[in-house]
């Protein structure tokens, strides 16, 4: 090999590889924390809408990513204990969150939030709609309405019907005590009194003891901010106590659970709704979510699933906005781009000094086949 060939050689060999370093290299995934109740009486709350996110991350990380990068969800159990929400939230940002995503109910939430809050970091779609969650913050992000909200319209809804002998059964935990004050100051705005009601222990021990207090003062209607094993042991027992009044719940209520618990005694609860109806696959969003339920194996669709779908096509969207190398703060900067946002088929309203999120709610009524009927 001559001179002259050799030294083209090494040429296209020095080229190749300025031309290799010059290239930007492969870029990490991008980082999202959650913090949630995974142990203690309350880990049922998790179960659904950790299904939901799972579809909408892997129908983006299977095609291709945000700006070509994965989202990467880690998560850590809180016992529903704020300080270790919030000790969780902390670590994720130690390890380079960008944003943290839908801290599973009040306790959790409020940790997460003040850790968000102060680490910068915007925290997206708590699963609860107590005061202290939804309240405007810097860097919190509600997407459901609120407590508030969702019993406003059941008192306003029962009050239509005639209905004013109101009672109120709820887990003895802050959220839910806080949706009975919420409740009972709807009832007296109406100038009525709530008849009653009971605090009940958080493994249900002592459903039955309480049903019967509140079915002594036979109110017409009872509301319900209770989870699913609470409320599978204090429905029968109320009705078991001579009480019939109509049973009307908040969101959290799985009924498709509840009548796998309890049967037929589930027929006729109602229950507040935050998001569509899972099965209208009319709806742009419903049939993505459908799609993104199958693609991870799921064929059964549900209302907790479908919440968690949206949070995290909220976050989704916000990480698009955000530009390839997103920061905490460019992701809570394109959150407040959204204005009036199209999910497909419910909008979402935030901005600088606006995170109002969804105002979406309806109510369905449990069939005896386990159904819902709306």
């Amino acid at each position: 090999m001559n001179l002259s060939i050799r030294l083209a050689g090494a040429a296209f060999a020095l080229a190749a590889a300025i031309s290799a370093s010059a290239q930007p290299k492969p870029k990490g995934p991008l980082i999202v924390g959650q913090t949630y109740v995974q142990s203690g009486p309350l880990a049922s709350l998790s179960t659904e809408p950790l299904v939901g996110i799972k579809a909408m991350i892997n129908a983006v990380n299977s095609s291709g990513g945000i700006h070509g990068r994965q989202i990467e969800l880690r998560q850590a159990d809180d016992a529903y204990d704020a300080e270790k929400a919030a000790g969780n939230v902390r670590k994720f940002v130690a390890d380079g969150a960008v944003a943290i995503l839908m801290p599973i109910g009040t306790t959790s939430a409020v940790g997460a939030l003040k850790a968000g809050n102060e680490a910068k970091v915007p925290v997206i779609g708590p699963y609860t709609g107590a005061g202290p969650a939804v309240k405007f913050s810097e860097y919190g992000f509600p997407v459901r309405i609120s407590f508030d909200d969702e019993y406003g319209r059941i008192v306003n809804h029962l009050f239509t019907l005639g209905i004013t002998r109101i009672a109120f059964a709820h887990n003895d935990n802050p959220g839910a005590r806080s949706a009975m004050e919420a409740t009972k100051g709807f009832i007296e705005k109406r100038g009525h009194q709530m008849v009653g009601s009971v605090a009940i222990a958080q493994d249900g021990s002592n459903a039955p003891e309480k049903a019967r207090e509140l079915a002594a003062l036979k109110p017409e209607a009872v509301v319900m901010s209770a989870t699913n094993g609470v409320a599978a042991k204090f429905i029968p027992a109320f009705r078991a106590a001579g009480a019939h009044g109509k049973f009307y719940s908040f969101s959290f209520l799985n009924g498709q659970a509840l009548h796998k618990a309890i049967g037929e005694e589930a027929a006729g609860v109602v229950v507040s709704q935050v998001v569509p109806y899972p099965w209208n696959s009319v709806m742009p969003i419903i049939a993505q979510y459908q799609a993104a339920m199958k693609g991870i194996g799921v064929n059964e669709f549900g209302y907790g699933s479908l919440e968690g779908y949206v949070n995290a096509k909220v976050l989704v969207e916000a990480l698009k906005r955000a530009g390839p190398n997103p920061t905490p703060e460019s992701v809570k900067k394109a959150m407040e781009t959204f204005k009036a946002h199209d999910l497909g088929g419910i909008f979402l309203r935030y901005g600088p000094s606006d995170h109002a999120g969804l105002s979406f709610s309806e109510l369905s009524l449990i069939k005896r086949d386990g159904g819902y009927a709306r």
